[in-house]
């Protein structure tokens, strides 16, 4: 079978040497011209241009150099056997011939494995994907094609792979005894590419190596990290796959660190969450969705330890984000009169400061909302006096959907989602609402049922207002009702959105409906106070 299929291959490169030669003694000169072109259509494609035609049109070109390479290194042979044939050296022929065939089939193979690339470079950017394929894996798949090549070479010349395997096998034994632990590296490097812990562009931690660095490369001997200080550090693959190390992922990967805060154990945890929280939003670094966790770590030791956990873009802005966290928790405790406690033991050479800090009071909350503008120093006071804390674990109901509320709320420490219920029953956050907003204004003064309910999104500390002693103040005052008319109809017309997703008939309401509404709300409360 081997011998058959030599003897029609070398039939067939006959034919095309025939062609060849045929066309080399009547139209040499227009061979050397086709040459040239082919030349000037490389050069073309990898190096004219802002945007070279191989950047622009990358599988267009690659497929044709399936062509155009093979047919250059027939050309050339061409004209090699036509100089020989004038030269009167019919000897050098033949090893023309075997070279020609050996380079055409190398020349398609590195061509057929530059569409492979191309083909996969192409996938990956439909993809979205950002990352590089590595050049080792790059250089293993033209290595492979070009073997595959040879091989078929060598069975088309009628060669035996057994005799060449068993002829070089103590010779292959020897190099590689030799290249131990280079051909370690390049194995290494294989199975890196292969089962990809990481990907060029990731920042890895290498404890043992006490090492952050970005890969920046990852070749068949060794994986390159460029560290902060814009150095390039080389570790040989067979290191690095042995290796203990952390992947913080590249810039399109959010990061989400923690930091520990100690606060002495007199100040109330509900109130040092509250400060943190607060100060972990007010970051612009800090994604606020998700958002920023407060949890209390560790109350068995003075003084207590907490812990923030935010969100970042990447692992790069780190550094950014944490110091303006920092700064906005000092600045936040120092307002609340709270200094960040180193730790206490139970011997102590002198009195140590004793934190007092306490939540602001009623009236000093209610002062921070918008309504207190048009309120006067005994009105804020009246309020206050009427007003108390509350206090609700994350996920608990504040007010429910449907029902009608006796109070409106002010959000001191923690965030609070209002949602709605869709018809499947699921609920949807419209807005997540953080301290210094408040809500249930509207639910408090219209007799329209209400379409949102609002639920702790994490542990919040609220101001309970009830109904009488805003009933009272607008009794005094009638323009002040004027102005929660006002608020309340902003209110309604905001959650229009809300109340046409959930599917439910609504029916958009005027300032004047507004108006009577609460009317006939102050008016009922009252009746029901006389009976």
């Amino acid at each position: 079978m081997d011998a058959t299929t030599a003897i029609v291959h070398a039939d067939q490169m006959t034919a095309l040497q025939q062609l060849i030669d045929g066309l080399t003694d009547s139209y040499w000169e227009l061979l050397v011209g086709l040459l040239v072109l082919v030349f000037i259509w490389k050069i073309g494609t990898l190096l004219v241009g802002k945007r070279p035609l191989a950047e622009h049109l990358p599988l267009m070109t690659a497929l044709l150099d399936v062509i155009l390479l093979p047919m250059w290194v027939i050309i050339i042979s061409g004209l090699l056997r036509y100089a020989l044939r004038a030269l009167e050296l019919p000897s050098l022929i033949d090893p023309v011939d075997w070279w020609t065939d050996f380079f055409v089939y190398l020349t398609a193979a590195w061509a057929m494995g530059h569409v492979v690339t191309v083909v996969a470079k192409q996938r990956r950017r439909r993809k979205n994907r950002n990352e590089h394929i590595p050049k080792l894996i790059e250089a293993l798949l033209y290595v492979t094609v070009m073997l595959v090549a040879v091989g078929l070479f060598m069975w088309q010349q009628g060669y035996s792979f057994t005799g060449v395997w068993v002829s070089t096998g103590v010779a292959a034994g020897v190099i590689g005894l030799a290249l131990q632990r280079t051909l370690g590296d390049l194995f290494a490097g294989v199975s890196l590419g292969i089962e990809r812990p990481f990907r060029i562009g990731d920042w890895l931690e290498l404890p043992e190596e006490k090492l952050v660095g970005q890969v920046v490369d990852l070749n068949w001997r060794a994986t390159r990290l460029r560290g902060w200080d814009n150095a390039t550090v080389v570790i040989p693959n067979g290191r690095m796959a042995s290796a203990s190390l952390k992947n913080y992922y590249s810039d399109h990967h959010l990061y989400a660190p923690w930091y520990f805060v100690n606060i002495p154990a007199e100040v109330s945890p509900r109130f040092a969450c509250a400060l943190l929280l607060d100060a972990a939003m007010r970051c612009d670094s800090v994604l606020k969705f998700p958002n920023p966790v407060v949890r209390l770590s560790d109350a068995s030791k003075v003084p207590y330890s907490y812990m923030v956990w935010v969100h970042l873009k990447n692992y790069p802005s780190m550094f950014r984000a944490r110091e303006e966290l920092y700064r906005e928790i000092h600045l936040g405790l120092q307002e609340a009169g709270i200094e960040v406690s180193p730790e206490v033991t139970e011997m102590r050479t002198r009195r140590a400061h004793t934190n007092r800090a306490e939540p602001p009071t009623v009236a000093l909350a209610l002062r921070s909302l918008d309504v207190a503008g048009v309120l006067n120093d005994d009105e804020l006071n009246q309020l206050a006096a009427r007003s108390e804390y509350r206090y609700f674990d994350v996920g608990d109901q504040i007010l429910a959907e449907g029902g009608v509320s006796d109070a409106f709320y002010v959000i001191i420490g923690g965030l609070v989602d209002s949602a709605i219920r869709l018809p499947d029953g699921s609920p949807k956050v419209v807005e997540t609402l953080g301290p210094g907003k408040h809500f249930g204004i509207s639910e408090m003064l219209t007799t329209q049922q209400n379409f949102l309910e609002f639920i702790a999104n994490t542990d919040v500390t609220l101001i309970r207002i009830d109904l009488d002693a805003v009933r009272e103040l607008i009794t005094k005052r009638p323009e002040l009702g004027e102005y929660l008319a006002g608020v309340v109809k902003t209110r309604l017309d905001a959650a229009d959105a809300a109340r046409v997703a959930s599917r439910r008939p609504v029916r958009r309401l005027s300032l004047r409906d507004v108006r009577d509404g609460i009317e006939r709300r102050l008016r009922g409360n009252r009746g029901e106070r006389r009976g």
